[in-house]
């Protein structure tokens, strides 16, 4: 009876393990995940979602701008040539960071139907998808898959949810609250601020209205390549069903109020870090108790781009350390290299912040490297050149676990007096270390986190009940500017009548008064 038992136990396991086998088979999806334009970077913010979403038995094709591998069986790559717009941008360290795009405006203008008619990705269009999964800046035209295919769609990006992509997120955007990162505007925000990050997103969204979307369109119509029967495209960006961004909501600052189709995942690809290959761990073991430091620009800047005297000063002073310096450079070799400086063209960056030995991180400031350097607990010296940079590290310098340090202000002594203060300052180690802690205090990963409202959109067929009736109102309304308006007419109106009524009653009682003294005169 006892062995009967037993094989009762192991038949209904194995029952329930195979229907649980069969659901998760059943309710797999396939998913298309279009992200060919944007950074090599970015793909640290794509590639964890599509891997958690394989894991969960998905298959995710991955359209991409950049070679990007994937172990996952269930993760197919379709790589885009030539499509790497930002890679054409000139050389970031003499060119201004608000004219930077102006120089890869007629790219911007190309690329999306340069992604979509490329043979590969049309071929899509034989396949049966579920989902799509978009970046949200300059993939427009890949919405006529999701109309095509009458499936809901998501957006993704790899930064902060900005004000020019609220309505199409569906969370009425605050901008005077907080900026666009193009502006470097710390809050709380003045008058003036208001009024250019205000003037900043609206330009935004006038530029997407009435240059992008309609050339996108046009096109994408006239080349055949979209469904004769697609609406505009300007209306098929409303109806995302998600917008999943690359920030941690509980470390905001300000903190901002959104609708649940906005899904944080800031920190996605943070992970603990692994053992270095041994020659690298032997040259680090090497710097002893002093311990080494990280030199890294990250992938969009070309170190080799930097003018000379910009360099002659760097290598003077991280010569000068005692510390051993771990450099990031895009070339071989580099004149009058330091003996305690290494050059590396490329190194797994988590696995060097997360070395007990590391001391600073002298990083560009981009978002990817900000938070990991929380996530590993290092202190940052921040030395922005383009883009989101500035922002970033202004942050980070007003929450007080790193310093900013422009290059126009790059002296020997300016440099190694940051890099000093910064090893040794131990209210910044202590800030440092309590934001990893925030940082890692979730209720689930972020992996998790997105995959999860991934899958409810799957579930309930685009979870469109999430949507707020924000998306489909007057701007003029949702802000009861209309109503404002009203109220100020008619203050000034009833004012008017007033100062009007007061100055009849004043002038009669005055002609009243001088008629009666006359009277009495005569």
């Amino acid at each position: 009876m006892r062995m009967l038992g037993k094989m009762a136990t192991v038949v209904a396991m194995t029952v329930m393990v195979m229907t649980l086998m069969v659901v998760q088979e059943t309710n797999a999806a396939r998913i298309l995940m279009a992200v060919p334009i944007g950074t090599r970077s970015h793909g640290n913010f794509y590639m964890p979602l599509a891997e958690e979403l394989a894991r969960r038995n998905h298959t995710v094709t991955y359209v991409t701008g950049y070679e990007k591998t994937s172990s996952h069986p269930n993760i197919r790559v379709v790589v885009v040539p030539d499509v790497n717009i930002l890679d054409k941008m000139p050389n970031l360290f003499t060119t201004s960071r608000f004219t930077v795009l102006g120089a890869i405006y007629n790219d911007m203008k190309e690329v999306c139907m340069k992604a979509l008619s490329y043979e590969a990705v049309q071929r899509l269009n034989d396949e049966k998808f579920d989902l799509v999964i978009l970046y949200v800046t300059l993939t427009e035209c890949f919405l006529s898959f999701a109309h095509k295919l009458k499936v809901p769609f998501i957006y993704i990006n790899p930064n902060k949810l900005l004000g020019t992509y609220g309505a199409i997120a569906g969370s009425p955007p605050f901008p005077s609250l907080d900026a666009n990162y193009m502006l470097d505007l710390e809050y709380p925000l003045t008058f003036t601020g208001r009024m250019m990050s205000t003037a900043q997103d609206l330009l935004d969204v006038l530029f997407n209205d009435w240059v992008f979307i309609p050339s996108w369109d046009d096109e994408c119509r006239a080349r055949k390549l979209c469904p004769e029967d697609m609406p505009y495209l300007g209306e098929l960006r409303y109806n995302s069903s998600l917008f999943i961004t690359n920030s941690v909501r509980t470390m905001e600052n300000p903190t901002l109020p959104y609708t649940p189709t906005v899904v944080h995942a800031g920190g996605i690809h943070c992970r603990p870090a692994k053992p270095l290959p041994e020659d690298l761990q032997q040259w680090i073991a090497g710097a002893g108790e002093p311990g080494f430091i990280f030199f890294s620009l990250g992938t969009l800047i070309r170190s080799s781009d930097m003018p000379e005297k910009y360099l002659k000063v760097l290598v003077e002073v991280l010569g000068s350390l005692q510390q051993r310096v771990l450099w990031k450079w895009d070339k071989e070799t580099m004149e009058s290299l330091p003996p305690n400086v290494r050059l590396v063209k490329w190194v797994p960056q988590q696995d060097i912040l997360g070395h007990p030995q590391l001391r600073l991180f002298i990083t560009q400031g981009g978002l990817f490297s900000t938070q990991e350097a929380t996530y590993h607990g290092v202190p940052i010296l921040g030395m922005p050149v383009a883009i989101d940079q500035h922002y970033n590290m202004r942050k980070v310098q007003k929450e007080g676990w790193g310093h900013v340090l422009y290059w126009e202000d790059l002296t020997y002594d300016n440099l190694r007096g940051h890099i000093l203060q910064l090893m040794d300052d131990k209210r910044i180690l202590d800030e440092v270390h309590q934001r990893s802690r925030l940082i890692r205090d979730q209720p689930m990963s972020p992996a998790d986190w997105a995959t999860y409202w991934v899958e409810y959109v799957l579930k309930h067929q685009g979870a469109y009940h999430l949507r707020s009736p924000a998306v489909d109102i007057p701007w003029y309304q949702l802000y009861n500017a209309d109503v404002w308006a009203l109220l100020v007419v008619t203050t000034m109106v009833t004012t008017g009548l007033m100062t009007w009524l007061s100055f009849s009653i004043l002038r009669a009682l005055i002609r009243w008064c001088c008629a009666s003294r006359k009277t009495k005169k005569e």
